[in-house]
């Protein structure tokens, strides 16, 4: 099995190489940060750079197997067109790229976020977003639609969910299966981001539920989702989120009385 993980470096993507390691053929990390981890290729990328990202199609030799995506950027103030640039268009392009390398019954797997559970009341967006295929059109579309930080993160990860359920019955006819998480808050060292875009309702959420999730609860997910396992999914977006969606869920249509309190 060889593997490619985007943003593999670090927090989730990173879990996923020490899960790999030994199982997979070889793991290919693309990453601006140089991994710690043995017995993997690095290839350095500027996922901000996405006019660049067309150079891995020399850098990626031969077939593959996974395509993990896990790179992505917090929702930091005044990033809003890096946000929606390395959550989702870099991705996009890496995908593109690597589809045509991936062998029958291979898989891909995009990070997504509870952050983009709204993708259907925010498909109008969503659709303007998605044909972008320029640094120019993406920076007066960020200007035109008066995006903030928070909009621009909810945004990205909404489009990745919209663009994974569309690329799912064309990439079935290749045998190639396609999936999304959608992590709630994860201890990882960008957690305080999130805490911090979101204010107290993200605190909140996290001691209702009892702790965030751990990078490796998230790993284990996408290795099940790479897997054998699961050859009959495909086309979903999956949460990962220790009980969030109900919570919200019980809030929003008054459920709580139909349930143990």
């Amino acid at each position: 099995m060889r593997v490619v993980i985007t943003g593999g470096s670090s927090g989730m993507g990173r879990e996923c190489c020490n899960l790999l390691s030994g199982i997979a053929e070889e793991i290919v990390i693309i990453d601006i940060m140089e991994p710690d981890i043995k017995d993997v290729t690095w290839i350095k990328a500027d996922f901000t750079d996405v006019d660049s990202l067309h150079e891995l199609e020399h850098e990626l030799a031969g077939n593959f197997d996974v395509l993990i995506n896990s790179a992505g950027l917090p929702p930091r103030e005044s990033k809003e067109l890096d946000i929606l640039l390395v959550n989702f268009m870099a991705l996009r392009k890496v995908s593109e790229i690597i589809i045509p390398k991936m062998n029958p019954d291979s898989s891909i797997v995009n990070l997504a976020s509870k952050a983009g559970s709204n993708w259907k009341e925010n498909l109008p967006q969503i659709k303007r977003l998605i044909p972008i295929a320029n640094l120019s059109d993406l920076t007066s579309f960020c200007k035109r639609e008066e995006l903030n930080h928070v909009r621009a993160y909810d945004l990205s990860k909404e489009a990745v969910i919209v663009w994974t359920i569309a690329s799912c019955e064309g990439l079935k006819q290749k045998n190639i299966r396609i999936n999304s998480i959608s992590p709630a808050a994860i201890e990882t060292r960008i957690l305080d981001d999130f805490i911090s875009a979101f204010g107290e309702r993200a605190a909140q959420m996290i001691n209702r539920i009892g702790r965030p999730g751990t990078p490796q609860e998230v790993a284990e997910v996408i290795m099940f989702l790479i897997s054998k396992k699961s050859n009959w999914i495909t086309g979903i977006d999956l949460p990962v989120d220790g009980g969030t969606s109900a919570v919200v869920n019980c809030i929003q249509l008054d459920l709580s009385q139909l349930g143990y309190n």
